[in-house]
């Protein structure tokens, strides 16, 4: 069986909502974990990744005539799909890299530094106002947010009851790739991304999204 994850790169200012608001400080909190560390839940980024893996196979039928849809379904479940939706991927919060979250885990606990101030460090407070027609200020309409810093890396690990196939890592692939932004407030700057698919090999991550991607286009460019 592989192993598989997801690297997330941060190329911008990000802002991975919580759905909370702090009274006197910020209108939009991000998640964050208990020792200050920024991540991204699961369910939300499987909701992202779900509509580029449609998007991808909605591309290569109408592009290519190829059908993808069996991967698709055998990867993201199928509904009313019953015991077969075994097979079907799921996916980690992403959360930044193991050792380094381990490493900030020890000095909070062994009371070196506190977790505000690793949240502090990773994150900036922005404010951000509504515009009339005209171009003036709308009133009441200033806001805060809290947003990630630009360059830490986060991974969300895939895990799967079975071995993906060729094709399916080529649905993955092509879909992380397309991949430019996540997150809140995507239409004003934040959340630009760079993602790459990793494969487990004797035992050190790979970047195989290129590897898959060219597979899959030699496949769909066949002339049958």
């Amino acid at each position: 069986m592989g192993r598989y994850k997801i690297e997330i790169e941060l190329l911008s200012e990000a802002i991975f909502g919580s759905g909370y608001s702090i009274p006197g400080s910020v209108d939009l909190e991000v998640v964050y974990g208990n020792y200050g560390l920024p991540y991204m839940k699961a369910k939300t980024f499987k909701g992202n990744l779900r509509e580029h893996m449609e998007d991808s196979v909605t591309i290569l039928k109408n592009c290519y005539n190829r059908d993808f849809s069996d991967e698709l379904n055998k990867l993201l479940g199928k509904e009313n799909s019953g015991i077969i939706a075994w097979g079907s991927i799921k996916l980690s919060d992403c959360c930044i890299q193991e050792n380094i979250k381990n490493f900030f885990a020890y000095a909070v606990e062994n009371n070196e530094i506190y977790a505000k101030e690793i949240r502090d460090a990773l994150k900036e407070v922005r404010s951000f106002t509504a515009i009339e027609d005209d171009g003036s200020y709308k009133d009441r309409s200033l806001r805060q947010a809290r947003v990630i810093r630009r360059g830490p890396k986060l991974y969300s690990d895939i895990y799967c009851e079975r071995s993906l196939s060729d094709r399916e890592l080529a649905i993955l692939a092509l879909s992380v790739s397309s991949m430019r932004h996540i997150g809140s407030m995507r239409t004003r700057g934040k959340g630009e991304v760079r993602l790459r698919l990793l494969l487990s090999e004797n035992g050190r991550w790979s970047d195989k999204t290129d590897y898959y991607i060219d597979k899959l286009m030699e496949e769909v460019k066949k002339v049958e």
